[in-house]
């Protein structure tokens, strides 16, 4: 253990360091290139990279000042497993903790519910306790490290448990997840999991607490990654997020906060998909749009808030199955483009996803796609490289153009009537029903899928991990909520159901349930149960408790 837990002491002290200013060939670079006259357009709709609006970088010099964070996501099987996985990653270079949880764990559902108990730790880490994030995070100071949880509304209250259990206060936190509860309801949980309103005020109670209690936590949202992975194109992904971005920050305008307040925890979590060029054009219309919305629709003051993060991952939905090494390819290129763009973090989805739980070479392969184009490649090295390209403004002006009406369509409406009724659903579907058509007759090549196709292959090698861990680890479930204090555990739940009664924010009464150990299943149902649902969305389980 001690050697994992000097990897962790010193992750947040590790980064991409730009070994290079000069061309391979020897010439030297500028941090930044501008035209020789700046007219009034260049500054409206352009400006300098670090200079409102925005469009050229979130900072003067980009990457030569702030290097990106190379994130890779690790989670399978149980806490230790998963934590294994995570050394490795450091080991192999990473700078960032990213975790992700099994599909259990992200819909709140525990590891002995009668209808999942075979798929616990298949698809990511299953972490249903504090006590499960503390065998995670054993040895990580939370004030410290960094830790990403690609994860909703949850995950803030149990690793802040975890940070108030060690004495801390929630103040120091740091880390990030995506509060995000919109894209569940779209994106395959559905509106009998998710219903849109509730899922709206959910994560609307988690942005208010974290920005007034934990400042150094950042918040994804929106969570763009999943929307445009379920059917969306780049300005449908603009679109789609600033309505949830303008409908949350209204809500949260009417709870005494500002946008200078709010703004600057958020951080857009967006895809690069494999069209080179209009994804480069897409950052940048993106951050456009949203300093002006922070300035001139909320009346933003503070250059932070105006400032867009971006933490961009490689698009999943891009790979395929067949020869998966060509997949290398396609997250290289959309790794290069997501830098070009400007983002702030990425992570590089690896080779082996269409086929399996990523392997660990296949880990480590994503890692050094980042470092090749730190080190060799220059991406680090100008920023806004593709600044004044005629095709790259043009495409620019064309994505924020379409975006634009596209978010007054949806607004017309209204952000949640339009998810209620369908609408954004109906939208999803049209966009991938063409992209269907355009592959089958041929229009659209994707290789190794229409064209190309390998006549015989062999099987890719699949990750395997044993599994006993899994196993001990759902007893130990068992064996918690036999042992745990009953009077506090059933106390704990019945405040937090009373919170929610009242229509008060529950995160705190959440955060003390998780301390006097009540589950993830447990607490989100308990949650359910008080804004008039059924604990159970799945209908096997009725409450643990009676609430009166």
């Amino acid at each position: 253990m001690s050697e994992a837990v000097n990897l962790f002491e010193t992750v947040e002290n590790v980064e991409i360091k730009l070994s290079r200013t000069k061309t391979w060939s020897g010439l030297e670079t500028e941090p930044a290139y501008f035209p020789k006259e700046k007219d009034e357009a260049y500054n409206e709709n352009l400006g300098d990279p670090g200079s409102y609006p925005f469009t050229r970088g979130a900072y003067p010099q980009m990457y030569r000042s702030r290097m990106w964070t190379l994130r890779n996501i690790v989670g399978y099987g149980s806490p230790e497993d998963t934590r294994q996985g995570l050394e490795m990653v450091l080991a192999s270079g990473g700078t960032g903790v990213s975790i992700v949880p099994d599909p259990l764990t992200t819909q709140s559902v525990d590891p002995d519910h009668p209808a999942f108990g075979p798929e616990v730790g298949l698809e990511g880490c299953s972490l249903p306790t504090l006590r499960d994030a503390e065998r995670l995070l054993d040895g990580v100071d939370l004030a410290k490290v960094d830790t990403a949880w690609h994860w909703a509304a949850m995950a803030y209250p149990l690793i802040a448990s975890v940070h108030v259990k060690r004495g801390q206060p929630l103040s120091t936190l740091q880390g990030s997840n995506m509060p995000d509860m919109l894209q569940q309801t779209l994106c395959g949980w559905g509106k009998h999991l998710v219903p849109a309103e509730f899922g709206h005020r959910i994560a609307v109670d988690e942005i208010e607490f974290s920005v007034r209690n934990s400042p150094k936590w950042a918040l994804g949202m929106p969570q763009a990654y999943d929307l445009r992975e379920r059917g969306l194109s780049p300005a449908g992904e603009i679109a789609l997020g600033m309505a949830m971005i303008n409908k949350t920050m209204e809500d949260l305008i009417d709870r005494g906060l500002t946008v200078d307040q709010v703004a600057p925890s958020l951080a857009w979590v967006s895809t690069s998909d494999i069209d080179f060029f209009e994804e480069i054009a897409k950052f940048r219309a993106l951050r456009r749009y949203w300093a002006r919305t922070m300035k001139e629709r909320f009346g933003s003051q503070d250059v932070r808030a105006q400032r867009l993060r971006i933490a961009c991952h490689t698009s999943g939905k891009s790979l395929v199955y067949k020869q998966p090494l060509n997949n290398l390819t396609r997250t290289a290129i959309q790794g290069l483009a997501a830098l070009c763009g400007g983002v702030q973090s990425l992570e590089a989805c690896t080779f082996d996803e269409p086929v399996c739980v990523p392997t660990h070479e296949a880990r480590e392969l994503a890692t050094r796609q980042q470092q090749i184009l730190a080190n060799e490649v220059g991406a680090a090295r100008v920023a806004d490289p593709f600044g004044g390209s005629y095709y790259i403004e043009a495409l620019t002006d064309q994505v924020e153009a379409e975006a634009v009406a596209m978010l007054t369509q949806i607004e017309k409406v209204g952000l949640i009537e339009a998810i209620a009724s369908g609408q954004i659903e109906q939208m999803m579907d049209d966009f991938n029903f063409d992209l269907q058509r355009e592959m089958d007759s041929g229009e659209r090549i994707m290789v190794g899928v229409n064209q190309f196709v390998p006549e015989d292959e062999p099987s890719p090698t699949r990750f395997k991990f044993d599994r006993t861990n899994t196993y001990a680890h759902i007893r130990r479930f068992s064996e918690l909520k036999q042992q745990r204090d009953q009077a506090l555990w059933s106390a704990s739940l019945k405040n937090v159901h009373n919170v929610v009664r009242d229509g008060n924010n529950p995160m705190q009464a959440m955060i003390d349930a998780f301390i006097a150990d009540a589950s993830i299943g447990e607490i989100w149902g308990t949650v359910r149960v008080a804004y008039g649902h059924s604990f159970d969305p799945y209908g096997h389980l009725q409450a643990p408790l009676s609430y009166t």
